[in-house]
């Protein structure tokens, strides 16, 4: 029984029951100071969310640039920052001879080695690709990272990506930009809510400036790392968002991340019927990405079995993508699988530039082979403990899958009832990555913003929610999850609203209330007790008027005292600081005021009348919506 406090004086005054009733047009005082508080806090956060939206941009610049720059010391011998990640990286080592090409394979085992090292000595939350160790620092830390991770993990990454290793630019520019908001907060030592919220502004600045998506920065952060959709934290990442995107422009121009909006006529949907076909598409895509979550995390098993020291698996990593790479240009003449991969996925987008490889279903099947290659190099790079983002692989695997869908497609239906197949690639971009991720939403709209692209909006949808239902039904975790519940952290997208904000009081509160009189005496009040088996009653005056509440404790402490069996009840209740709670307030209000003073139970009075009784309601009240809603699921489920 929870204990409440006594009075020292036992008559009953109104200003003892806090929240005045608020009168039409006129706020209470509670209501005031709790408005205060909150523009104090969206000032707050809206002025952080500035400064982390600056950072996140400039990180962005920076980790581009430093990229750029480890890609042409390591492949070209060049001291620049020039670079051009939309063209094939053909080979054109100008420290090397030609006849010598194979000695291409040590470029990726060096990078790796350098990323072993500071893996090692530096901090372990540099592996990977950074978005599950975010998501663990939400769910565990408080939303708490280490500073040090943040630069750690853009010198680390700019390596692996720049030596040739397969991975993409999300994932870290995530993990830079959540380590500089969580900086910020805890320097300036602020709430758990109030850091995480700072980390997913950091998440949604980097996003936005990496990619020139705004809107796909804010909804990442809401659909992974957050998981809620409040205007307290939705506000806070749209003016990072913003901010960061503002900073990109300025330095790197406002290009999208794939030019194909001046292409006119091939991204579109050229028959309702065809909506059957990207139903298929999706499906597909589904079932790829969740084969490609399971054969990442079983490759990152053997390295991790590997009796070796941890800084020379990814040497080993690399050497295996140096091996493939170098396979890949004997053979077809590019590297294709090396870094982050847009110069192979532009030609498919644009249903050009590959004739010279293939055409019809060999064209298709080299697509799938490009597929599964591209597969084996991001599970060699990250499962061998290297270090960057799957969202850019996930992108080139969906495209070669959709490519080769499309190509298949327009091989049997006439052109003018499908679309060429670098449509396809398109949306097949979008439904693997949320097979992989079931980030949807953030999948549409990433996909629209980074391609311009509106005509195809329509199968977009259809195939990524396919995508992600075909992933649902087989497998309960994601390639972010999966990380992080082998940690044993507990991670759900499938969190609902809670169920205390759509109930108010008057649902769950009892009407036929057992009070007590004023004048009960206390002996009668110990045999009410054991009679009822209730911990608590509401007490009322002569005039069936509210004046406390006589609790368990009260009868208790004073039997235990030694206090007159005859004493009336109105010398031990309860009345100095009586809670009350009102029938329209709802069951979460409710609750906090439970938990803020430690009771059981509170009295249900009248909003025009706070000595009226109309209800009481106790925490077991509370505790069966709970049960009541986990049935509604279980017969849901059956």
């Amino acid at each position: 029984m929870s204990k409440v406090r006594k009075s020292k004086e036992h008559k009953f005054h109104m200003s003892d029951i806090p929240n005045p009733i608020p009168m039409p047009g006129k706020v209470d005082a509670q209501t005031r100071i709790q408005r205060k508080q909150d523009l104090k806090d969206y000032f707050i956060l809206g002025m952080l969310a500035v400064v982390i939206g600056i950072i996140g941009g400039f990180a962005a610049i920076v980790f581009r640039n430093l990229i750029n720059f480890i890609h042409n010391l390591f492949f070209l011998g060049s001291l620049s920052t020039t670079y051009d990640s939309y063209q094939f990286m053909d080979y054109n080592l100008g420290w090397l001879d030609s006849n010598l090409v194979w000695l291409v394979v040590l470029i990726p085992m060096i990078g790796g080695l350098l990323v072993g090292i500071i893996v090692k000595y530096g901090a372990s939350e540099v592996k990977g690709h950074g978005v599950p160790e975010v998501m663990e620092a939400i769910i565990k830390k408080g939303g708490r990272i280490r500073p040090r991770v943040g630069i750690l993990k853009a010198l680390a990454s700019a390596i692996t990506i720049g030596s040739g290793g397969s991975a993409g630019r999300e994932g870290p520019i995530i993990a830079i930009g959540a380590s500089s908001g969580s900086a910020i907060g805890q320097y300036l030592n602020l709430s758990n809510e109030k850091i995480r919220i700072l980390v997913a502004c950091g998440a949604s600045a980097g996003i936005a400036a990496t990619f020139n998506a705004p809107i796909a920065g804010v909804v990442f952060s809401l659909e992974i790392i957050l998981l809620e959709f409040k205007t307290k934290s939705f506000v806070p990442l749209v003016v990072s968002s913003v901010m960061a995107t503002v900073i990109a422009h300025l330095f790197l121009g406002d290009e999208i991340a794939f030019p194909i909006r001046d292409i006119i006529g091939i991204h579109t949907l050229n028959s309702p019927y065809e909506l059957i076909l990207y139903l298929i598409l999706g499906l597909l895509a589904g079932l790829a990405a969740l084969f490609f979550v399971k054969f990442f995390y079983n490759m990152e098993d053997i390295f991790d079995k590997l009796k070796m020291p941890e800084y020379y698996k990814p040497m080993l990593g690399g050497l295996l993508i140096g091996i493939t790479g170098l396979l890949m240009y004997t053979q077809f003449g590019h590297f294709f699988v090396f870094g982050v991969g847009y110069g192979a996925t532009m030609p498919v987008l644009t249903s050009s530039d590959t004739a010279w490889l293939y055409t019809g279903l060999q064209l298709a099947g080299f697509f799938l082979l490009l597929m599964f290659l591209k597969m084996l190099a991001t599970s060699f790079t990250l499962g061998s403990g290297g270090s960057g983002g799957v969202f850019a692989p996930s992108l080139w695997m969906g495209a070669m899958l959709g490519g080769a869908f499309g190509i298949v497609v327009n091989l049997i239906f006439p052109s003018t009832m499908v679309a060429g197949y670098g449509a396809y690639a398109l949306v097949g971009m979008a439904a693997f990555f949320s097979g992989t991720s079931r980030a949807t939403l953030t999948a549409i709209i990433i996909l629209f913003e980074m391609t311009s692209t509106y005509e195809i909006i329509l199968p977009l949808m259809f195939a990524c929610v396919a995508a992600d239902a075909t992933s649902r039904i087989l497998s309960k975790e994601t390639i972010y999850t999966l990380k992080i519940k082998r940690k044993g952290v507990v991670f759900s997208y499938d969190r609902e609203i809670n169920i205390l904000e759509t109930k108010d009081v008057r649902e769950v509160m009892i009407t036929d209330v057992v009070s007590v009189r004023n004048n009960l005496k206390l002996t009668e009040a110990s045999d009410k007790i054991l009679k009822t088996g209730y911990q608590g009653f509401p007490c009322l005056d002569d005039d069936g008027k509210l004046c406390g509440l006589l609790t368990h404790s009260d009868v208790r402490n004073a039997l235990l005292k030694g206090v007159d069996k005859r004493t009336p009840i109105s010398q031990i209740k309860t009345c100095d600081n009586l809670i009350v709670t009102y029938p329209d307030e709802t069951l979460d209000i409710a609750m906090e005021k439970m938990a803020e003073h430690g009771f059981g139970h509170l009295p249900v009075v009248d909003r025009d009348d706070s000595t009226k009784l109309v209800g009481f309601l106790t925490r077991n009240d509370i505790v069966q919506v709970y049960r009541e809603k986990a049935k509604e699921r279980e017969d849901h489920y059956k």
